[in-house]
């Protein structure tokens, strides 16, 4: 198993690691919800990020394909504030055949590495609240709840089969 950045000969694989994040997190709360005919939408906006200089996706490549990916950014803030360069950790997951192996760690050590590399003073993540192994995971890589992400959908999640119009 390889650590590496993500290519753009990953996009696909990337997007199927991505598409099983949304699906295993659309039972913590609906805003994790996707359009599963928005393929090329969605691909397009992966591609956008991968090429983004201060955003790099990880990968853990194995002999049967992509195992997990990490998506890390690096984004300069206000002056004033006493940590202001941040590393945000985005969507990251490890594929369930190849949990517990030490994947994840090897992720983020490398994601932190980058950021570290980069500038960052801190870092920063969301997890999901019903998501508890996603929490203590982090919380053995040394994060803690610092504020509560809240989120109040204003309108019904669309049904499976709806596309916007």
């Amino acid at each position: 198993m390889i650590i590496r950045p993500a290519t753009r000969s990953d996009l696909h694989a990337v997007y199927r690691l991505w598409c099983e994040l949304m699906d295993s997190h659309e039972q913590y709360h609906p805003v994790f919800g996707y359009h599963r005919m928005a393929e090329i939408e969605l691909k397009q906006v992966l591609l956008h990020r991968l090429r983004e200089p201060y955003t790099r996706f990880f990968v853990a490549d194995t002999p049967d394909g992509l195992a997990g990916l990490l998506i890390a950014m690096y984004q300069i803030g206000n002056n004033g504030m006493h940590y202001k360069r941040r590393g945000y950790i985005a969507e990251t997951m490890v594929r369930p055949p190849y949990r517990r192996l030490g994947i994840g760690r090897e992720l983020f050590l490398t994601a932190k590495e980058w950021l570290l590399h980069q500038g960052a003073d801190h870092l920063e993540l969301q997890a999901a609240v019903a998501n508890e192994v996603g929490r203590r995971f982090w919380a053995a890589m040394g994060f803690a709840p610092t504020t509560y992400h809240l989120v109040l959908p204003l309108v019904p999640p669309p049904g499976p089969h709806d596309w916007p119009e």
